[in-house]
């Protein structure tokens, strides 16, 4: 059966299924740097049937346990899934999670080699514990002291090697210690030498003063409310979040994703947004939407669409993704065919 369009444009408005295809086929092999703070995502899945004599809580006796890149990491895997290149950058430990993580990376063939190793530190590790389709609990497992000077040190280094990679940057903000002004500085200095975009996914501890003149940023309502310090209730109030954000970073453009009502997308300070809807079928775990996000925007940026084409077809991606469970990647098909399930 097929499903019931959302109100809103013709897809042929915001892209054709010509112009679709020619963006598409463009992103094999585009090479995309991703900085961030990376880890593992652990989905142990089980069942409750009786609650512990020990205390008032469920007893999840568990039947599989599965391991999923997190974090920065996901987002290139999301690179990978979409036929791009992508080199990570980021803080592991020296430990078991390290290996699988790293393993895993270059089962995707993920690019390594710009990661950074210190032994004082654990590679970071979410679990979360599911019966059947609730999840009961998530555990975190990380260092949460200071990173030392040494290591922030290796890392700017790492940093400007793996953005002289890319024919885009993401920057992943997990404001886990990671990101200084200094590092983020550099970088977007050596991407705009090679005149390739800076993509950010900001956090709403770091100060937003430190996102200057990068290309794109793409926070999700929440996270543009804190940033801008009132809420957005109303098409006014998101043109007013999106002109301050602008002002405040002196970013090219912004994208804000509103969940539901699908994402805004501001071509700079003072002009008017434009408004996606969403065209997701199912929404069953919007965990990893926004990795999609900033991935296909990026992808999209590299392979020569403009800011329109490349968030729609990420709107496109981020509503097959809602339909998986758990953190998950999309395909270029899985996109070609979501365009056509709508059309």
């Amino acid at each position: 059966m097929k499903p019931q369009r959302r109100q809103g444009p013709d897809l042929g408005a915001w892209i054709s299924d010509e112009r679709l295809g020619q963006v598409l086929n463009q992103f094999k092999n585009k090479k995309i740097s991703v900085l961030g703070d990376v880890g593992i995502d652990r989905y142990t899945q089980g069942t409750v049937e009786r609650i512990s004599p020990e205390a008032p809580v469920p007893i999840v006796l568990v039947q599989s346990e599965n391991l999923k890149l997190g974090l920065a990491a996901n987002v290139a895997d999301n690179v990978h899934a979409l036929s791009g290149r992508a080199d990570v950058c980021g803080i592991i430990g020296q430990d078991e999670d390290a290996r699988d993580l790293v393993k895993m990376l270059k089962h995707q063939g993920v690019k390594t080699t710009n990661l950074v190793v210190d032994k004082k530190r654990r590679t970071i590790l979410k679990e979360r514990i599911v019966a059947e389709t609730q999840q009961m609990l998530r555990v975190d497992f990380e260092t949460v002291a200071p990173i030392a000077k040494e290591t922030h040190a290796r890392i700017k280094r790492k940093a400007l090697v793996s953005a002289r990679f890319g024919d885009a940057v993401i920057i992943e903000d997990y404001a886990k210690g990671m990101f200084s002004e200094e590092l983020i500085e550099a970088v977007v200095q050596v991407a705009k030498k090679r005149k390739v975009p800076v993509l950010v996914d900001p956090h709403v501890k770091t100060p937003v003063e430190w996102y200057q003149n990068v290309t794109l940023l793409t926070p999700n309502k929440k996270e543009a409310e804190a940033l801008c310090g009132f809420r957005i209730l109303n098409s006014q109030d998101l043109k007013k979040a999106g002109d301050w954000i602008i002002k405040k970073t002196k970013a090219q453009s912004l994208v804000i994703t509103l969940g539901k009502d699908g994402m805004a997308v501001f071509l700079g300070e003072g002009r008017p947004p434009f408004t996606i809807p969403t065209y997701a079928q199912e929404v069953y775990d919007v965990s990893g939407a926004g990795d999609t996000v900033i991935s296909v925007l990026a992808m999209g940026l590299a392979s020569g669409a403009n800011l329109i084409e490349s968030a729609f077809i990420a709107n496109l991606a981020a509503g097959v993704e809602v339909s998986k469970r758990g953190t998950a990647t999309v395909s270029i098909s899985e996109i070609f065919e979501a365009y056509h399930r709508w059309a």
